[in-house]
């Protein structure tokens, strides 16, 4: 299984996003599970579970990990093809770059019940941005991993997911924009 996968596909990122699927990626990122075992822990049909697993397959994201004999029956275990997953909301489509924007807002509520004041567009125009290039980078750093996967075979997941946060902070603090961008974010957010 690889350490980190890099999700281009506007359509692909936007069926991760699906409660359902999203859930089932979640529950098979510590071990493998079955269809009657997700339909259970789900509290969906067998039928509604194996209608996801198909379509997680299809997008390349799970796969038949193993097979075991239950009596007369072929039982399949699944597993993600990937530890991680690195998703971009800024590719283009305007779905996504929407569900981006709509995710940042909640933020902003939280900051108002923190008592900060601001001018919320413009805030979330920065906040926007500095997403864009977070991702980004983020995305450049995980291509970057995946090419490297053999290298890196004996860190833990959580190492090299943290490894991906810290080499893009570094790559960020390096890019003029970025940087005028966060000391924009720190004007606009202060008490």
């Amino acid at each position: 299984m690889a350490k980190v996968k890099v999700i281009t596909d506007p359509e692909v990122i936007k069926l991760m996003l699906e409660d359902t699927r999203r859930k089932i990626l979640q529950l098979l990122r510590n071990r493998e599970m079955t269809i009657s075992q997700l339909s259970e822990i789900l509290g969906k049909t067998p039928q509604t579970v194996y209608h996801h697993i198909e379509k997680l397959k299809e997008a390349g994201l799970i796969e038949v990990k193993r097979t075991e004999m239950k009596g007369n029956l072929v039982e399949k275990y699944y597993g993600r093809t990937a530890d991680a997953f690195y998703i971009n909301l800024y590719l283009g489509d305007e779905e996504l770059r929407y569900l981006a924007r709509s995710r940042l807002k909640t933020k902003l509520d939280i900051f108002r019940a923190l008592g900060y004041e601001f001018d919320e567009e413009k805030l979330l125009d920065t906040m926007d941005k500095l997403l864009k290039k977070e991702h980004e980078y983020k995305t450049e750093i995980s291509r970057e991993i995946e090419a490297n996967e053999e290298k890196l075979k004996d860190f833990s997941d959580e190492d090299v997911i943290h490894a991906i946060e810290w080499l893009a902070m570094a790559r960020m603090g390096r890019d003029e924009e970025t940087m005028a961008l966060m000391r924009k974010l720190g004007e606009i957010l202060k008490k």
